[in-house]
């Protein structure tokens, strides 16, 4: 297979870009719209809601104009990636989609003159559904093709397979409805090691070119998809909804307790690396005597909130990454690959390959 050069338009935008402040307002937050999904999709395959009891936000999901906490689908991704995958996965979430059920953003791909044009808007506009820090990175081939790639925080989740995979999906699913029609990606790249039966990703995305263990999670149009007209542009009407979906943005109500702001602040300090207290007492405006009270009222501790963040990096470096036991041991936070093993064997009652032979969870 050769290999093609790609070139980056001027179109590459993302939620963090133009509105600003609304950006900054909604950091740590998402729409609840996927989230609503997710659910659905769990409690449909067999998921036991009493375990949903407590997940902060759950409570006001069906409210209209909030952002929960981005920790929040982060939990319920946990929760339902195991039922739902292992009875479809990304098409059983999508089956239940429908215009609108993710707000004003998917009917964006409705209005658009081409699909080009729509993933310009979604891109731009992807704060409508997503967390700031998430970003579609959209790039045209030097053949007129175009790749669109999701870029998320999330790496070091457990469930960062599973989520990637769903992000690709459902662009096919909105392009697909934006066209009025299937639509055969020329190819899919997804970041994760290949499963020991790949032909139901295959059947998924209607394409036996998927690859794996890439960057980052994207999808492939090809030209004549792009450029095609849609048929249900609307120019005027594509111009309001675009300014309806920043508008949605810029009034929404952030639904965030204390430990929901905690909880979003510890997830995107361990992008800088293994997160102190200090700085994230800074981060929370409060010193770090503050902040461990402050755990304590919540029933837990910074030692714990630490190492259940170390847990879930760990475990998905292990299964993900071909990094050796020092390299991850450094990347987490343990003084050495000692401290780590003992950690590995306090967590899971045995060693570290034990975890790496299981493959991706």
């Amino acid at each position: 297979m050769g290999r093609r050069r790609h070139f980056r338009l001027e179109i590459m935008v993302s939620s963090a870009m133009g509105d600003g402040a609304a950006s900054d307002a909604a950091k740590g937050t998402v729409s609840p719209h996927l989230t609503r999904l997710l659910v659905r999709a769990g409690l449909a395959t067999g998921l036991d809601r009493s375990r949903l009891a407590g997940v902060p936000g759950l409570a006001v999901l069906d409210e209209d104009g909030i952002r929960i906490p981005t920790a929040t689908i982060l939990r319920v991704w946990e929760l339902v990636s195991g039922p739902a995958w292992e009875t479809g996965g990304s098409n059983r979430v999508m089956e239940l989609w429908r215009p609108g059920g993710l707000g004003v953003w998917d009917y964006l791909f409705a209005v658009s003159g081409t699909l080009g044009d729509a993933f310009q808007a979604a891109s731009r506009r992807l704060t409508a559904i997503a967390d700031p820090a998430d970003r579609l990175a959209v790039t045209r081939d030097d053949d007129g093709g175009m790749t669109v790639g999701w870029q998320g925080p999330y790496r070091d989740h457990p469930d960062y397979p599973v989520i990637a995979e769903f992000a690709t999906y459902m662009m096919l699913v909105m392009a697909s409805s934006g066209a009025g029609r299937r639509i055969t990606p020329v190819r899919v790249h997804l970041p994760h090691r290949s499963p020991a039966a790949s032909g139901h990703l295959m059947e998924l995305f209607g394409t036996r070119r998927v690859e794996f263990e890439t960057e980052e999670p994207s999808i492939t149009f090809a030209r004549a998809d792009v450029e095609a007209p849609l048929p249900r542009a609307d120019p005027a009407l594509a111009a309001i909804l675009d300014d309806h979906a920043r508008l949605s943005v810029v009034t929404a109500r952030p639904v965030l307790g204390w430990l929901d702001r905690f909880h979003a602040v510890l997830e995107s300090a361990v992008a800088g690396g293994p997160p102190g207290l200090d700085q994230v007492a800074a981060r929370l405006a409060m010193s770090p005597r503050t902040l461990q009270r402050r755990l304590r009222d919540e029933g837990t501790s910074w030692r714990e909130e630490l190492e259940s963040l170390r847990r879930r990096r760990v475990d998905r470096l292990l299964r993900e990454t071909s990094l050796s036991v020092d390299s991850i041991a450094a990347r987490v936070g343990f003084t050495d690959s000692r401290a780590l093993r003992r950690a590995i064997h306090r967590w899971y009652g045995h060693g570290p390959a034990a975890i790496r032979a299981g493959g991706p969870s």
